[in-house]
């Protein structure tokens, strides 16, 4: 080993809604909702390279691991979900009148539960635009605040003093975070969990955690006439109305985490043609140098293993111990068939060989690669048969329990899917380790959700803007997953203009210098596989969306297919969204179009005609999974309550419309 130290559809894609440029009362009001980079920028995430390792860093430490929950007598970890108080903050007053304090000013604050999404509080009217006051939480935009007391006791410490963190598993949009009356971090990001150091904030006995969390509005009344104009921004993840529901709120686990303070904060595994390859990042959060030597046991492998050479590590340095080792003994390659995960149990010891900190890390056997015209899995041609996933759920939102989760698999696997699309933002640890050990091949997103000219440009020249901050933050936590076979860098950004190639090439390098061990293939879903410049030469898969028959001729299909074969030969083609709307419970005539025979009918023509075109054709996502909650203007009625009906199941997932049988019936074109 080595050492060394430091939708998302709208109706019509082109026909943009007027974009207005004057701010939100709102907005206007509280300048924490403004149209600029500073919580993005606060998180300070960026890539260092230490002894040849890409190592991610947000809040100038590196960003640990999120998944390893095993228990760990090096950790203690205090889960802080359960009781909160929360109220709105319509006037931005919190601040001024201190209610991240441990005695806040009387007012309506409310007990709730944490995971907590404000959307979903009983009573709320997605259709309701006219009502965008606390009174109507699903439109309401401005800040909200948290506030949780709890006790801490500090660990008894031996060799290896200690330190603590807490950390979030999803807060949205924007957030800042106070203990104990001292605001220490921003936060902006779309699913992203983050970890704040809060050694010295603490206190023995109580302490009051709380933050402020904000959300941007979509819309403003327009100046003249009845409706709506759509805000345009240029530095927030969502520069126009989304087609999904911006939820918020603290919507996942939040938990404080008592370590050492030399600790083991990730692991990377890749196991590749007989060996493994692993590379193990070391911080030293403590003040003063520590000798310490690192160990690897492999749950394929039976031997003891062998502690490495001991080395210093300084008063806040990070190092990187690389190994390689040939794999001994039989294992069993990771796929949907056989979704076999193994573990590596790295540890870490001092001079006197005594232990002071473990790290659990599971990965599979698994590659995935572009060969020509086609996927390959494990050396085998491999068709992705797949549906987009939006992790919501009809009455929590945004704030889905791993239950949930399991639903939602549950039906991806009922509709025989293969493949599931993470559309745009990164999800819950447990999303990922639940595709791992059901064998779900995923594309793994972060951002870039309809950028247009400005959006791009300023994305693309800050290094700490909001989508290179989510990018970081994804590849990085990502890695290790077998299920995550490709990188999706954006959904339909504007291919028209000069600023959209710079900005396609910056995400493509940004992934290519932090994926260093498996070199995942890249694609994104184009707005159309040839009008403007798509570049796909940029790209290993040929990514796009393509709603013919349902917003376009249907005859347009095959030449479109046709066309993009010949303008990008030897890659496979993925599209990565495809369906139509139906109104549910409406059957009639396939040729009546908004019937659920409509929708199933079309799917089938659809890969009648996709079909012939295999390969090239690798790789296909139906959109979506279930029906959704869109913020676009054309789910703001009583009927819909905010949901888009473009699903393979209803919002509950009871409901199996015909679509669903279409698609469960649909043969692999690899199988002719």
């Amino acid at each position: 080993m080595i050492f060394s130290s430091n939708h998302h559809t709208s109706f019509f894609p082109l026909l943009y809604l007027l974009a207005a440029t004057v701010p939100s009362a709102a907005a206007q009001a509280d300048p924490d909702m403004g149209d600029h980079p500073e919580f993005a920028h606060a998180m300070k995430v960026e890539t260092r390279t230490i002894n040849g390792i890409p190592v991610v860093f947000h809040y100038d430490q590196v960003r640990p691991d999120f998944n390893d929950l095993t228990d760990n007598p090096h950790r203690t970890r205090m889960s802080l979900d359960g009781d909160w108080a929360f109220r709105f903050d319509p006037k931005s007053m919190g601040v001024t009148e201190k209610w991240f304090s441990s005695e806040p000013a009387s007012g309506p604050w409310k007990n709730i539960k944490v995971p907590h999404c404000w959307d979903a509080t009983p009573g709320g009217r997605y259709w309701d635009w006219d009502d965008q006051s606390p009174d109507n939480p699903p439109h309401y935009n401005g800040a909200a605040w948290y506030q949780k007391s709890f006790s801490w006791k500090p660990s008894k410490t031996d060799t290896v003093p200690r330190r603590q963190r807490i950390t979030f598993i999803n807060v949205q949009q924007r957030a800042r975070v106070y203990l104990n009356g001292n605001e220490i971090a921003l936060h902006e990001g779309g699913g992203a969990p983050f970890s704040i150091d809060v050694t010295g904030h603490l206190e023995a006995g109580a302490n009051t955690l709380a933050l402020k969390v904000l959300r941007l509005p979509n819309f403003k009344a327009k100046t003249k006439g009845k409706g709506w104009e759509e805000i345009s921004y240029v530095h927030t993840l969502h520069p126009k109305a989304p087609d999904c529901w911006p939820y918020a709120g603290i919507m996942g686990s939040v938990a404080l985490i008592d370590e050492p303070a030399v600790s083991i904060r990730k692991c990377l595994v890749s196991p590749k043609h007989g060996q493994i390859r692993q590379a193990v990042v070391i911080s030293n959060h403590g003040k003063t140098p520590f000798q310490i030597r690192v160990s690897t046991q492999y749950s394929f492998n039976s031997e003891p293993p062998n502690k490495g050479n001991l080395f210093v590590i300084e008063p806040g340095q990070t190092r990187v111990a690389k190994f390689t080792g040939t794999i001994i003994g039989k294992i069993t390659e990771w796929s949907p068939q056989s979704p076999t995960t193994y573990e590596a149990l790295t540890m870490l010891y001092d001079t006197h060989d005594t232990p002071i900190d473990q790290l659990c890390t599971r990965f599979g056997f698994r590659s995935f690669e572009t060969d020509g015209p086609t996927f390959k899995l494990n050396g085998k041609s491999c068709f992705l048969k797949g549906s987009s996933i939006y992790s919501e759920h009809f009455t929590r939102g945004g704030a889905i329990t791993n239950d949930d989760h399991l639903e939602l698999f549950k039906l991806a696997r009922d509709c025989r899917s293969n493949f599931i699309r993470a559309h745009v933002v990164q999800r819950d640890p447990y999303f990922y380790q639940l595709a791992d050990q059901q064998g779900f091949l995923v594309c793994g997103e972060w951002g870039g959700f309809w950028y247009r000219e400005k959006a791009m440009a300023a994305q693309t020249k800050d290094p700490y803007s909001i989508y290179q901050t989510m990018a970081r933050c994804a590849v990085w936590d990502l890695m290790n997953h077998p299920s995550v076979v490709m990188w999706g860098l954006h959904n339909e950004c504007h291919q028209f203009c000069p600023e959209y190639e710079p900005f396609l090439k910056m995400g493509r390098d940004l992934v290519h210098e932090i994926d260093c061990f498996e070199k995942l293939p890249i694609t994104w879903a184009a707005w159309h596989p040839h009008l403007g410049k798509p570049h796909f030469e940029h790209a290993d898969a040929v990514g796009f969306n393509e709603y013919r028959g349902a917003m376009d001729p249907f005859e347009k299909l095959d030449p479109d297919l046709k066309k993009v074969t010949r303008q990008n030969p030897g890659k496979p083609i993925i599209i990565l969204e495809n369906g139509a709307w139906s109104k549910r419970g409406k059957r009639g005539s396939v040729t009546q179009k908004g019937t659920e025979d409509w929708q199933a009918d079309l799917l089938k023509r659809q890969w009648q005609v996709l079909s012939k075109h295999s390969p090239p054709f690798a790789g296909y996502t139906y959109w979506l999974l279930t029906d959704y909650r869109s913020r676009k203007q054309y789910t703001g009625n009583r009927s819909s309550n905010g949901y888009s009906r473009m699903g393979i199941y209803d919002e509950s997932g009871k409901a199996k419309v015909p679509v669903r049988d279409a698609f469960r019936d649909l043969k692999n074109p690899l199988e002719k």
